[in-house]
């Protein structure tokens, strides 16, 4: 299935929690707890933006967007890892691991912007209150959001595209317990050059950038309430 040292793989095999053989059931309900309070939690907020007209603001419209990025990625990984423990095979097609780590890079890098986002939007309320209604109008709103969703899975599909070009000599176990970039390039081999760079630069702006935005945003939130105090 391959040609000179270079193996075609067909799938994953997760060596996260493959040591643990007695404990698997209490790791079952731990998970499954986990995903059934994250996903009724953040379908009863979204729900209840939804219906009430007073939270028809910039903040919760924000914050629904924000729950359904925590439904989205939960369901991307834990669901998997449930089956995977229930049927004590710990395996993920290669398709699918290409699947999952796509929208788990997607879904992540744009949760990174709409905190930025959601930071600007304090930022826009405490600052300049008298401007806020201007500065953060509905299609201001929706295009931002647009933005971060559009900015993350772009991320996530030059992350994936480069990904799938990886070969894998012989070495198809992935210390961990679902599929991400990271553990994908540590069994890869040949040049992983171009990855490693995309994996920098992609640090820079979907991580250090969204961290640095919402830093300064909260600096001069702070520097205003303190003036605001003299």
């Amino acid at each position: 299935m391959g040609t000179g040292n270079q193996t075609l793989v067909t799938e994953f095999v997760f060596l996260g929690f493959s040591k643990i053989i007695h404990g698997q059931v209490y790791l079952i309900l731990l998970f499954l707890i986990i995903y059934l309070v994250t996903i009724l939690g953040n379908f009863m907020i979204i729900s209840l933006i939804l219906v009430d007209s007073h939270l028809h603001s910039p903040m919760y419209f924000f914050l629904s967007h924000l729950s359904c990025l925590d439904v989205c990625y939960s369901t991307v990984t834990v669901p998997k890892i449930l089956s995977n423990l229930l049927l004590q095979r710990h395996t993920i097609s290669y398709n699918h691991c290409l699947a999952q780590m796509f929208f788990l890079i997607g879904f992540t890098g744009s949760e990174c912007w709409l905190l930025a986002i959601m930071a600007y939007d304090r930022y826009a309320a405490i600052c300049h209150p008298l401007r806020y209604s201007q500065l953060m109008r509905s299609c201001v709103c929706v295009t931002a959001v647009i933005i971060a969703w559009i900015c993350g899975f772009l991320d996530a599909a030059v992350h994936t595209a480069l990904a799938s070009s990886f070969h894998f000599c012989g070495d198809n176990q992935i210390h961990h317990i679902f599929c991400d970039l990271p553990p994908l390039l540590k069994i890869a081999c040949g040049d992983k050059f171009v990855s490693e760079i995309a994996i920098h630069i992609a640090t820079v702006f979907v991580g250090l950038g969204p961290f640095l935005f919402v830093v300064i945003s909260y600096f001069y939130i702070l520097a205003s309430i303190l003036r605001g105090q003299h």
